[in-house]
């Protein structure tokens, strides 16, 4: 079963929840797991492209933007609008939406921000994710 962790953050804005998943898929990466972030579009892909190469003065996080229902070589991915079929690991939903079928990924990060429109998407969204997964608040 899925196990879900809800990462609620104290700040406002798209911007800081792709910095957080950015510091969250360097320590998923050092603890040895394989890294899918779930942009939902190309224009969130692009960001978070960008992001995965500079967020940190120190190092970067190698990756690839995969195409829907490609598999991916590398360590870490970027899917735009659809999982691929081998992410099975960690996934890290960059949207305000649950996602669809989980079933078959061991971990997915969802990360809230102090917004109000997705706030109401993610109060929107909980029945759903009670309902299909293993709850990790954090």
């Amino acid at each position: 079963m899925t196990q879900i962790n809800f990462y609620n953050l104290p700040q406002d804005t798209e911007q800081m929840r792709k910095l957080f998943a950015c510091r969250l898929t360097e320590k998923a990466r050092s603890l040895g797991h394989r890294v899918c972030l779930f942009a939902g579009s190309e224009a969130v892909a692009r960001e978070i492209d960008a992001l995965l190469w500079s967020f940190s003065s120190t190092s970067f996080i190698p990756h690839a933007i995969i195409a829907a229902d490609a598999t991916c070589t590398e360590d870490v991915s970027i899917a735009v609008t659809s999982l691929p079929r081998d992410a099975n690991d960690v996934v890290i939903n960059l949207t305000s939406d649950a996602l669809g079928n989980v079933e078959g990924i061991a971990r997915v990060n969802e990360i809230i921000i102090q917004e109000p429109e997705a706030l109401e998407q993610a109060r929107c969204a909980l029945p759903l994710i009670i309902s299909r997964r293993v709850l990790d608040p954090k």
